[in-house]
């Protein structure tokens, strides 16, 4: 067996099953051992696995801990064994959350404000995994699949005038490559584990993607909506630059349409463009351009926001698609399957969450001193 000392011998009692011809050892799960490695050196591949390409990790445990392992592909197992094992506590967890049979009891004061951000941001994958799946290649296929990123963070004292600050250590993430559904259900699961329901406040943030609206009306429809209004300001430009051939000053234009978008005064900004007299043909594109901003009016208050002490922003949950995902899997010429990218994203988001314990359910591989005693 491979451990952090080098190989070990290791004899332990075999037992077989007459019945069914199979075989285990009862000490291997008192030991936290499976498959070639111990828990030590096993948890040191997933923790460099998931940080890093395989081959890169190899180097990395052969350079810190002087173990030679035979390739890439065993600290590649290493990582789907022990991910998979996450996923499967954070689904059992998830499931016993949203049916009620664990109630959780989130330490300290209820917070003031709780937010929710949602985001999804694209995977390579192999061809396998986007077959008959239309998208923007050349080819007319899609090259990726979509992860899901839920955000949670609180704010203890919001200000009205004072810039937004959240709470330290407060960030927790979900991710996963189901559908709108079955994120919707690992949103309630979170929401229900951090106790947001506690919370003054609640505020949902996120782009103009509807998915992100279906489930905030359904689930949370007492929540404050906000557009991000970073991603809203990127409507506005798009629009000033259809009409940059015929502005002297379109970066006038631009101010006079963000002013109004910040009050959430939408009927003035298309009184702003209805000024500017457009041909027929150029007006027609530009109105279904401001659906847009109709469709989403009464989550464009930004000004009312920042009054309330708010974010406006969803700067956290674009990071945690970054960091999460992108960092990791988007890495020239990597093309993941679904199920091997998915433990890898299961111990990143839960790693970043400080939720160590469903990873790695030895969080030391040593025996202290008091538990040996």
């Amino acid at each position: 067996m491979a451990t952090m000392s080098g190989p070990v011998k290791y004899e332990r009692a075999w037992y077989h099953c007459q019945a069914c011809g199979g075989g285990f050892a009862p000490g291997d799960a008192g030991l936290g051992l499976a498959g070639k490695m111990s828990p030590g050196l096993a948890k040191a591949c997933s923790m460099a696995g998931m940080e890093m390409p395989y081959r890169k990790a190899v180097e990395l445990i052969g350079a810190v801990a002087g173990v030679t392992l035979t390739a890439p592909s065993s600290l590649a197992r290493t990582c789907r064994r022990i991910g998979s094992a996450a996923k499967a506590r954070a689904d059992v967890e998830q499931v016993a959350a949203s049916d009620g049979t664990l109630t959780f009891l989130p330490p300290g004061a209820a917070p003031k404000v709780a937010y929710m951000l949602a985001d999804g941001t694209g995977a390579p994958m192999v061809p396998a995994e986007t077959a008959s799946r239309p998208g923007k290649g050349l080819d007319g296929r899609s090259h990726t699949r979509e992860i899901k990123i839920g955000c949670f963070f609180t704010q203890q004292a919001p200000a009205a005038g004072v810039e937004p600050v959240r709470d330290q250590n407060s960030n927790s993430y979900v991710a996963t490559f189901g559908d709108a559904d079955q994120f919707a259900d690992l949103l309630k699961a979170e929401h229900i584990r951090r106790g947001f329901h506690r919370a003054r406040q609640q505020v949902i943030i996120g782009d103009g993607a509807k998915w992100i609206w279906n489930i905030a009306n359904r689930d949370w429809p007492e929540a404050v909506q906000i557009v991000d209004y970073y991603h809203a300001c990127e409507h506005v430009h798009a629009i000033v630059n259809q009409l940059a051939f015929m502005l002297t000053r379109p970066k006038e234009l631009a101010e006079k349409l963000t002013s109004c978008l910040y009050r959430g005064d939408i009927q003035s900004m298309a009184d702003v463009i209805a000024a500017l007299h457009l041909k027929p043909k150029l007006a027609a594109r530009i109105d279904k351009q401001m659906d847009y901003f109709r469709r989403n009016q009464h989550r464009m208050r930004y000004d009312h926001y920042q009054s309330k002490g708010w974010f406006i922003g969803s700067g956290q949950v674009e990071s945690a698609c970054k960091t999460i995902v992108a960092q990791r899997a988007k890495q020239s010429g990597m093309r993941w399957t679904i199920t091997g990218l998915t433990p890898i994203i299961t111990m990143r988001a839960l790693h970043q969450s400080g939720r160590d314990h469903l990873i790695w359910d030895r969080p030391s591989p040593q025996t202290n001193r008091a538990q040996a005693a």
